[in-house]
């Protein structure tokens, strides 16, 4: 069996756990990290075990044994990146949204469909046990018909006064912010 040699570009928040993820599959390897510039990237790649380390994305889209790109960046890196990528004849498991505006998500879905790659966006919510527990009753009409949800996504990240994130500059994380970044977890499981 070939194996799958993935590159993970990002490993703030998201990027330690595509890569953890990727080992718990049979036939896949993380195989470079990209971080934005060669000493982060070198020291995260250390302490996740990847055994490359890159400063620039663009290195990783040149690379022609890496199968699959993993886009675990701030979201208004996400476009560039995907398309670079697809062009490249690279798949792509890209963290929502898959860019910032709808217009530039259609050209990348259309853009993958005529190269053959797969385009995936990371929605894991929706295979937690719970929540395919719920769509299972649901399914078998258990729970009725439903006309209303109603939910809330409770995070620490912003516990404190001092915290900060890039998700709370729309410049990086685009006009819908939330909505798009954790609030995309809600609208997949409705």
């Amino acid at each position: 069996m070939a194996i799958i040699k993935t590159g993970i570009v990002g490993t703030g928040m998201i990027g330690p756990l595509h890569i953890e993820a990727l080992r718990r599959l049979s036939g896949i390897e993380p195989a470079v990290l990209v971080e934005s510039n060669l000493a982060i990237a070198r020291s995260k790649a250390e302490v996740l075990g990847v055994p490359t380390a890159l400063g620039d994305w663009h290195e990783l889209i040149a690379m022609t044994d890496i199968d699959v790109v993993h886009v675990c960046t701030p979201n208004y890196l996400h476009y560039q990146i995907v398309k670079e990528a697809i062009a490249a004849g690279k798949h792509v498991v890209c963290e929502k949204p898959l860019s910032n505006t709808a217009v530039e998500a259609e050209e990348l879905v259309r853009l993958a469909r005529s190269a053959g790659s797969v385009n995936a966006v990371h929605f894991n919510v929706r295979f937690y046990p719970l929540m395919r527990t719920i769509h299972n009753m649901i399914a078998a009409g258990e729970l009725g018909e439903i006309y209303d949800i109603q939910g809330s996504y409770l995070q620490d990240w912003l516990f404190y006064d001092t915290d900060y994130n890039w998700r709370l500059e729309p410049e990086y994380s685009g006009e819908s912010r939330a909505i798009a970044d954790i609030g995309s977890h809600w609208m997949d499981l409705m």
